[in-house]
């Protein structure tokens, strides 16, 4: 509708610019709006955070680097939208949406704070039915962890952790099999990385005729710390040797 009402009001001069299996024609902006966005400074509305990761922290693995996420709803029912940011073990922060651009940290009063968690991401949305936003946070070996609603912006969490262990990362929702509630597909990265072992050793020999990786640190490829976790690739170079290289895979996602 909005797309009809704008071409009727540039008159009957309006040029259609024919393709193939479609047509279209520019747009003149009506009004004096200007494109763009302004940024707004976190003084100004009440927004301050920050995703904090030490230099430390940071050098000594290469998952942490990869971030965190965001999750936007209403969770107090006021009709305005709230945000919730993750981090990295320096607290995860809720902020009630005031109006006019204005926020109010509401972590605390909330509950939703997971200061022990290294955050990555996170989603609001009603798994229960009630009719109010859920909370439901992943993170790097800390689990999946489940906030309840009570419809005042006033969470509690659920026993149950899921995805304990793993490399939680991003995660999605919705009904896959019809029953009327919403599953839960867990995306998996990993939560450390080879990359960080930089005395990491791996034997090569020679099986049934060709090179191949036959155990890492002393320990079989079968070890459960290294089943399904490379492919490895090893193939003679131009300098009549063998050239060797390694991808690390993922862990499993999770439904």
């Amino acid at each position: 509708m909005l797309v009809v009402l704008a071409v009727q009001a540039l008159g009957a001069d309006y040029r259609w610019e024919n393709g193939p299996g479609y047509r279209r024609a520019k747009l003149e902006p009506i009004g004096t709006g200007r494109d763009g966005f302004t940024l707004l400074q976190g003084e100004q509305t009440g927004v301050l955070f920050t995703n904090y990761l030490s230099e430390e922290r940071a050098l000594s693995s290469q998952i942490l680097p990869s971030g965190s996420g965001v999750a936007a709803g209403d969770v107090d029912g006021d009709g305005l939208c709230d945000l919730y940011f993750c981090s990295l073990k320096s607290g995860n922060h809720l902020f009630r949406n005031l109006g006019s651009w204005k926020f109010e940290d509401i972590t605390q009063q909330a509950g939703v704070g997971c200061t022990n968690l290294d955050a990555t991401g996170a989603a609001l949305v009603d798994i229960d039915g009630d009719g109010t936003l859920d909370l439901i946070v992943n993170s790097l070996g800390g689990g999946t962890h489940i906030f309840f609603n009570d419809g005042k912006g006033h969470f509690k969490e659920a026993k149950e952790v899921l995805n304990p262990g793993l490399g939680g990362m991003s995660l999605a929702l919705a009904d896959y099999d019809g029953d009327g509630w919403l599953d839960l597909y867990v995306a998996n990265y990993r939560v450390n990385s080879i990359g960080d072992q930089p005395e990491a050793r791996f034997s090569i020999r020679m099986v049934n005729g060709q090179l191949a990786v036959t155990s890492i640190n002393g320990k079989p490829l079968t070890d459960p710390e290294w089943t399904n976790r490379f492919q490895f690739h090893i193939e003679d170079d131009d300098k009549g040797g063998a050239k060797f290289g390694k991808e690390e895979l993922s862990e499993p996602d999770v439904l």
